[in-house]
């Protein structure tokens, strides 16, 4: 039954959740921006299928993601169709934003200084995308109507009610003709998307800002001002970016009030592989319910740097939080990547050290995530099922007995191979197997993050 495949560990559909939901807390999780430089879309491309792949940049935080009942990613490109290109005026495959909701996001927030990037074609096109992936998402919209009906938009989860709001400073000289609509930085416009937001009678408002000086790891004075006006208003939490490196957060008491502000969360991905630009964090609010009113409960970030690394097919930009790699993987950190690995999470902590208040440092700690680590990293046994005929029904009654999903592995050939399960042995999987009474017609299946020899 054993088969060996040459297969390059591009995970897709893996996740393990660490923590049940309470419901009486509500744990809300935040990215900064999402770019794809013209290197990014090279390296997710697939010339077999003639397709590109992301969800591989996303597997070392997909499971903090999943852990989340609420997770906001900013989308700062467009998806305008092709020629899909990178900057100066963004146009992303829309398997970008496929991965992001596979990952766990869901809400995306979309006004930002490259929201015109591609005209009034790409504004329209990207709402259809994520209508498409049925994702929640806000900061652009398609007339006037469109706002009215959805903004602010309101998100329920774990009976919290939570507005969330998305404007930018600008789109670098570009606009779009009516009656399309971007969310600019707007005082008046502001303050009565803020008075509809206390009148939907939430929980919590969130307000995520496009702000701020480029590659300073300070906020100025604008994104000061502004912080007090969302405040003024009845924000609970301050969500920022656009600076493309870490800014501060603060946890600050206003009125007897515990608040949240995030200055800058920094490149979640993208190609800017210099000091400081190269990475960004994952920052978790946790709010929890006292006398029926939303207290701001823990708040925990956790840094992460982007690895451009060449696999067999596709050049992955990993999302890194900080781990020992190489300790699984040996090599998976060259030396070079070690040390501006290294250099970044340094000057991250020294940073939030001197500038953060009421914040704590997220390690991956957890036995089932450092697992997971390991198996993504040192490769595992799985059920391949890709030259079965199986319908539907059946590979969701194994997906049942192994209470694990079916995934999609890509060989090193650049075909796309369906298995099911995540064992460390051959032998721990024929065991499985016959204690689930499971017949299987697949084959076992050895899945390599490297090629097998």
């Amino acid at each position: 039954m054993k088969q060996l495949l040459s297969i390059l560990l591009i995970i897709f559909g893996f996740a393990v959740s660490f923590a049940q939901s309470d419901s009486s807390r509500l744990k809300c999780l935040f990215v900064g921006d999402i770019m794809q430089h013209g290197g990014q879309i090279a390296g997710a491309y697939n010339e077999k299928k003639d397709a590109y792949d992301y969800r591989d940049c996303f597997q070392f935080v997909k499971p903090i993601i999943k852990n989340a009942d609420i997770s906001i990613a900013n989308l700062e490109v467009t998806h305008a169709g092709k020629p899909y290109k990178g900057y100066p005026q963004f146009s992303a495959p829309p398997e970008l934003s496929e991965s992001l909701v596979d990952v766990g996001f869901n809400v995306i927030i979309t006004a930002n200084n490259h929201s015109c990037d591609g005209g009034s074609k790409g504004v329209v096109k990207t709402l259809d995308v994520l209508d498409r992936l049925m994702v929640k998402h806000t900061g652009t919209f398609r007339s006037k109507e469109e706002r009215n009906k959805n903004y602010p938009l309101l998100v329920e989860k774990n009976g919290f009610k939570v507005a969330v709001l998305n404007y930018t400073y600008g789109t670098n000289g570009l606009s779009v003709a009516a009656p399309l609509i971007i969310n600019y930085i707007d005082s008046a416009v502001m303050e009565a998307d803020f008075k509809k937001a206390r009148e939907m009678n939430v929980d919590l408002i969130v307000c995520t800002l496009h702000w701020g000086t480029e590659y300073q790891s300070l906020p100025n004075a604008y994104q000061k001002n502004w912080e007090k006006f969302c405040y003024d208003q009845g924000a609970d939490m301050v969500i920022g970016g656009h600076p493309h490196v870490l800014q501060p957060v603060e946890v600050k008491e206003i009125k007897g009030e515990k608040k949240l502000t995030a200055w800058s969360l920094g490149n979640f991905v993208s190609n800017q592989r210099d000091r400081t630009k190269d990475g960004g964090m994952i920052l978790m609010a946790e709010v929890k319910k006292a006398d029926g009113k939303a207290v701001l409960d823990k708040v925990e970030y956790a840094f992460t740097w982007v690895y451009p690394r060449q696999e067999a097919v596709v050049k992955p930009f990993y999302i890194l939080p900080d781990f020992d790699y190489n300790s699984c993987r040996s090599g998976f950190l060259d030396t070079e990547a070690k040390t501006k690995y290294d250099i970044f999470f340094s000057d991250s902590r020294a940073l939030f050290k001197e500038h953060s208040k009421g914040t704590t440092e997220y390690r991956v700690s957890d036995p089932a995530m450092i697992d997971q680590y390991g198996k993504l990293l040192k490769g595992y046994y799985a059920l391949d099922y890709t030259s079965v005929n199986m319908t539907l029904t059946e590979y969701g009654e194994i997906e049942d007995l192994l209470h694990e999903p079916s995934h999609k592995v890509l060989g090193v050939d650049g075909e796309y191979h369906w298995v099911i399960g995540y064992f460390k042995s051959e032998e721990e999987a024929l065991k499985t197997l016959k204690e689930k009474n499971i017949k299987t017609v697949g084959n076992i299946v050895f899945i390599s993050p490297t090629e097998y020899k």
